[in-house]
């Protein structure tokens, strides 16, 4: 119980950060900051990096880029991302016209580094569904980074779903086999072809094998 305690401590003072800066980031980018911490310490971090390589991959932000120091640039920041025409516009302005006192920040504690990397997720991933032009939230980055999916499969996945007109929040119960039976042949269906797209190489039986495994 004591153990328990702590970690819904920990989330919550993480949260209390996130809210305290509302002002500066925004309600947008502070409600999905909250929904990633509220993930739990693991989870959130797991999801955070999974969101790192997608916005890497797609040219949003650079390897060297960390979620936290992007997350303490944003509370430090007079300008929201509605300020800018596109995220992309925000993150420039946010890594070249903000300072930050670099001792003060490493001396941050882990509840602070939390809601800093939740706040960096957040911004990222609101990129991620401006240049795919869909809606990824941070309960599907959870379900794909505990299934360790590779980067481009998760990309290919967001892709076949909005090309299909498939929900994403819909994944979790394809997974889990709580779809109509015609729901659930659309979902495999698009799948199939997201995972034909990256291994072509593969015969149909071997990629319909991959594609069942998912939901084990």
């Amino acid at each position: 119980m004591g153990l328990f305690s702590s970690l819904c401590s920990f989330v919550s003072s993480a949260c209390s950060t996130i809210s305290r800066a509302v002002s500066n980031i925004g309600r947008g980018i502070a409600s999905v900051a909250t929904s990633i911490v509220s993930l739990g310490v693991s989870l959130a971090a797991k999801v955070s990096d999974a969101i790192k390589g997608v916005g890497i991959s797609l040219g949003i932000i650079r390897p060297e880029d960390t979620m936290e120091e992007l997350g303490e640039r944003a509370i430090l920041s007079d300008k929201k991302s509605e300020d800018f025409d596109s995220i992309n516009e925000y993150i420039d302005h946010l890594k070249n016209n903000v300072l930050f006192d670099k001792e003060k920040f490493d001396r941050l504690n882990d509840k602070e580094l939390l809601a800093r990397s939740s706040i960096g997720a957040s911004i990222t991933l609101k990129g991620i569904n401006e240049k795919l032009n869909a809606t990824v939230t941070p309960e599907f980055m959870a379900i794909v980074a505990s299934q360790k999916l590779e980067v481009n499969e998760i990309i290919e996945t967001i892709k076949v779903y909005k090309e299909k007109e498939l929900n994403l929040d819909d994944y979790d119960l394809y997974l889990n086999d709580e779809l109509t039976l015609d729901e659930t042949n659309k979902h495999s269906s698009a799948l199939v072809e997201a995972y034909q797209k990256l291994e072509p190489e593969l015969s149909l039986d071997k990629i319909e094998e991959k594609v069942m495994g998912l939901s084990k």
